[in-house]
């Protein structure tokens, strides 16, 4: 115990970095991330650290980049409530001789037409004679920069040597709304391993903003501090021999210290996919309660995969993606 409490001081020391006066911790501050991209994912209800392993493992879990053989490029379009936000993203990965993974990606979110408000004589009271009227019309982006690295090492352990796959993704992040520009620089790291139990069983780790992700406002200087998101997962491959068919379930636990303490820090997300001849996929899933449905198509160059996911209050959101493979290791 008294080894295991400097370490877990210390870890919190990283997770939240230091206050000055003026800066806040941005809670919500990274959440146009939260949704990660591909739309295999979300058909399965976001949980995918165990399982994801192709170009879009970038947003989820950078170890599961590891499993990628052939050069790769993904595309995604999102619609986001009822279209009133748009979210995109592409990811490009790539093979290298020594084993490693190079990878590139961004994430996008958009909202156009903010309206922003003030009095019709800015500095006097509201009444009758001064209301509120829109001042000016503006449009909202965020964005996120990627470059990626994975590889799958022999690693020593208290169990033995065993082989685990890692990733670090350095990110360089973006926001503006209007005039208003900000930026900041982040880490997000993952691992993966796969045990037989019986059955293959898949274990993902991915933390977004390991060391909290400081994002500065050009015009203010104030800094709004993004502390890390955890996420752990597991995946199991059945294989049905008679069906021609691999049945995986999935589960991710989620931690936001965002909302540290909160009762709501702390999501369930859980899904499955049902891959026939390893061509057609079926799947669906909860992402923190709201049911997901999705499917896709899987041809020996590309993958179409589609997901919708409802909301009672916010509308429904539809997402699309496509990866392309080519070449050989």
């Amino acid at each position: 115990m008294t080894k295991i409490l400097p370490a877990i001081i210390i870890l919190f020391g990283l997770l939240f970095p230091t206050l000055a006066p003026g800066d806040v911790i941005g809670r919500y501050g990274n959440e146009f991330q939260m949704a990660g991209a591909g739309a295999r994912s979300l058909g399965m209800g976001g949980a995918c650290v165990a399982l994801t392993d192709d170009a879009w493992a970038l947003f989820w879990n950078p170890a599961g980049l590891a499993a990628v053989s052939r050069f790769q490029i993904g595309l995604m379009h999102n619609e986001r409530f009822a279209g009133t936000v748009d979210y995109d993203a592409v990811s490009y990965a790539q093979p290298h001789n020594d084993g490693s993974i190079l990878a590139l990606g961004m994430l996008r979110l958009g909202v156009n037409g903010i309206a922003f408000t003030d009095l019709e004589h800015p500095g006097q009271p509201l009444s009758g004679d001064n209301r509120v009227e829109i001042d000016k019309i503006v449009n909202d982006g965020e964005y996120a920069f990627y470059v990626a690295k994975a590889k799958t090492s022999l690693l020593d352990t208290p169990l033995g040597s065993l082989n685990w796959s890692w990733g670090l993704a350095p990110k360089f992040v973006f926001k503006h709304i209007g005039n208003y520009r900000a930026y900041g620089l982040g880490l997000d790291v993952g691992l993966g391993k796969t045990f037989k139990v019986g059955v293959p069983l898949r274990f993902g780790l991915g933390v977004r903003d390991l060391l909290g992700t400081v994002v500065t406002w050009e015009q203010t200087g104030r800094k709004e501090i993004i502390p890390s998101t955890a996420r752990l997962g597991l995946a199991a491959p059945l294989s049905l021999p008679p069906l021609e068919a691999v049945l995986t379930p999935v589960i991710d636990a989620v931690y936001r210290f965002d909302l540290f303490g909160g009762s709501d820090a702390a999501s369930l997300h859980y899904g499955a996919e049902y891959l026939v001849r390893d061509v057609v996929a079926l799947r669906a899933g909860a992402d923190d309660g709201e049911l997901t449905i999705g499917g896709g198509i899987r041809l020996r160059a590309v993958d179409i995969d589609y997901a919708f996911i409802g909301h009672n209050d916010l509308g429904d959101s539809h997402r699309i993606s496509v990866t392309a493979r080519w070449g050989r290791r």
